[in-house]
């Protein structure tokens, strides 16, 4: 997701001035006047515009100037990028909150052996966590981490994945895999997302592995998308 270090964050600013221009379907103004208005230098605000870029927000054309992708802004839940599930919530305007629901040592079972290419039954950490928008489940999550049992690692309830496998396995996630469909939860995951009928959820399994190809997580998420649009931007594939 984009850099939130700070809520006056370059990146953030110049998003708003992207969600501007797209409104008035009008070119971004010049490096030179961006720089000026934000003050910055030109080659921070160069290095932003290409992770906006980077991010299906902009198109920069040589001696044309920086144009906003329109389309972008009326996607609510971008699902094509990585993302923290918070802040997914929180930039489609929820209220967010996060319970942890379980945090227990395991062993993985085969279908969870076979996306972290372990022996079934290897040990792992599993945590089970719920997002609510709103005060109502959105968004339930349970992330698998292969590691040996450590009973001298306390956890903070907020850490994130990606923190637990550092401290876990010493590697940092470089890449994620996705797969998506849809399904009728069931069993435990009704009671996480307090269902009381049989409505479907957009389902996402995600495999992060280091930068060598280790597999380092796997993670199965449930979003209810009751009112709400799930979406991904990507460009176009010129054809002949």
């Amino acid at each position: 997701m984009a850099d939130r270090a700070g809520s006056d964050s370059l990146h953030e600013q110049l998003q708003r001035i992207c969600r501007e221009a797209a409104e008035r379907g009008t070119p971004l103004p010049p490096e030179i006047e961006l720089a000026r208005r934000l003050g910055v230098s030109r080659p921070m605000v160069r290095e932003a515009l290409v992770g906006l870029e980077a991010h299906g927000l902009v198109a920069r054309r040589a001696h044309q100037g920086t144009f906003p992708n329109v389309s972008a802004f009326s996607v609510a839940l971008r699902i094509d990028q990585s993302y923290e599930l918070s802040t997914l919530l929180e930039d489609a305007g929820f209220e967010v909150e996060v319970d942890v629901i379980s945090v227990e040592w395991s062993t993985v079972n085969d279908v969870e052996a076979a996306d972290l290419a372990v022996p079934t039954g290897s040990e792992c950490l599993r945590v089970v966590k719920r997002w609510l928008g709103d005060g109502t489940p959105r968004i339930a999550a349970e992330d698998v981490i292969p590691a040996r049992r450590r009973d001298d690692v306390v956890f903070d309830t907020e850490y994130s994945v990606f923190e637990i496998v550092e401290v876990l396995r010493g590697e940092s996630v470089e890449w994620e895999s996705a797969k998506i469909g849809a399904v009728v939860p069931e069993g435990a995951w009704r009671e996480v997302l307090a269902l009381d009928d049989a409505r479907p959820a957009l389902s996402i399994t995600l495999v992060g592995a280091s930068l060598h190809g280790t597999r380092l997580y796997r993670a199965h998420e449930l979003h209810l998308m009751d009112g709400v649009e799930y979406g991904m931007v990507r460009r176009a594939v010129r054809r002949g």
